[in-house]
């Protein structure tokens, strides 16, 4: 197990007696980090329960206090002992809101350590009682610095996220940050070394997604039609999308289309990007975007995995929202047409694979009106004076 950028965040909370909640997509490695976090900070007085198991789960939803003789009689503990207890998948508990509350406010020394796969049922499922008591973490499919590392080239890490002057170091950049995104940032596939396994990891990444979250978990029994709209916003990724022309397209309501690309939103596989305003009402009447959240499921989707315009606009997608390095992103588009790809922290970002330098009228517009630099995104970086010029992994 490599270690996760976000455990510089996590560090930090380790000590306090706040509930630890990881959540995120399957297969990001959730449980990983968690045995990473009990072997490196609490490889003594710690417990590990995986729900997935049944015995566990139905211990624990049980009376509480039955968890506590079983703790206390299978494994010694002793309340006056600082105890670390992690619990993978809590959302498989019929009332978690219950057990957390109970345990963390009336056994002091016991540290918990969570788990969850769905911020739909996190909706449901967890109340206003735990506000106050539970810190909640996003874990991202891998960013690019974790790509690198499990590519064993630490050595490239501390090149990421500023500029890099010397040419051969950039190559080598260039030629990881291209299989990044064209491929797939989920830790196993990243580890696999076939590619023809790495395709297979992925093609099971995306059945149990559709047979165990959408068909078992969601009971959605137009399949069919819930695989071809993935299959249109796959194709639109990085486009303006109309609820309305998807709905004909594929012969289903519009609240139909609105719910499910709300539970595809809240299981993580796509994002839904809103336009830059400095005018909310009028930010929320325009179409938005959408992105998937790692590009190697959008590229299984469409059956391409060579890099190109739209493809490297979702995969800068992925490396931002991935890297937790960024707020608020946006896009930027005028009633007359002038586009920008990208609007981060209010920094305007345009993307071109191949830049030929030439002016750009929307970023320029952009720059006159709000008073922000623009910037150009691409692969083919080439001197330029006049503009800021980056490649990816130089943001």
């Amino acid at each position: 197990m490599f270690k996760r950028d976000i455990l510089n965040k996590i560090e930090k909370f380790l000590s306090t007696s706040d509930i630890l909640l990881f959540y995120w997509a399957r297969q990001v490695w959730k449980t990983s980090l968690m045995k990473y976090i009990q072997d490196n900070y609490f490889s003594k007085n710690s417990l590990f329960f995986d729900l997935e198991n049944p015995n566990y789960l139905d211990l624990l939803n049980k009376n509480p206090d039955i968890f506590i003789d079983y703790i206390k009689s299978y494994h010694s503990w002793d309340e006056n002992n600082k105890l670390t207890i992690f619990i993978d998948e809590v959302q498989y508990l019929e009332n978690p809101t219950s057990f957390l509350k109970y345990i963390y406010d009336n056994y002091k020394n016991i540290k918990l350590i969570i788990s969850w796969s769905s911020t739909l049922e996190i909706r449901w499922k967890l109340k206003d009682s735990l506000v106050g008591r539970l810190i909640k973490f996003d874990i991202y499919p891998l960013n690019f610095r974790e790509f690198l590392r499990f590519n064993h080239k630490e050595n490239l890490v501390n090149f990421v996220w500023k500029p890099v002057e010397l040419n051969i170091i950039n190559e080598e950049l260039k030629f990881y940050f291209e299989q990044y995104f064209r491929f797939w940032s989920y830790p196993k596939i990243v580890l696999a070394n076939d590619i023809d396994i790495k395709k297979e990891y992925l093609k099971q990444i995306y059945s149990s997604y559709i047979e165990k979250d959408i068909k078992d978990i969601w009971k959605i029994r137009e399949l069919d039609k819930f695989n071809k709209l993935l299959q249109v916003l796959a194709n639109q990724s990085g486009k303006l999308f109309n609820i309305s022309e998807i709905a004909n397209t594929i012969w289903i309501s519009t609240i139909t289309v609105n719910e499910w690309i709300f539970l595809l939103e809240n299981t993580f596989v796509i994002k839904i990007i809103k336009p830059f305003s400095t005018n909310l009402r009028w930010e929320l009447t325009k179409m938005p975007k959408v992105f998937f959240i790692d590009n190697g499921i959008r590229n299984f989707i469409e059956n391409d995995y060579n890099l190109n315009g739209d493809s490297f606009e979702n995969s800068f997608f992925n490396y931002i929202n991935n890297s937790y390095h960024s707020s608020k992103i946006n896009f930027y588009r005028t009633q007359d047409k002038k586009e920008i790809d990208f609007v981060l922290d209010w920094v305007p970002y345009e993307l071109k694979l191949n830049y030929s330098a030439k002016k750009i009228s929307a970023l320029d517009y952009f720059e006159n009106k709000y008073s922000q630099k623009w910037n150009i995104v691409t692969l083919s970086k080439q001197d330029n004076k006049k503009y800021n010029i980056y490649f990816p992994w130089e943001i």
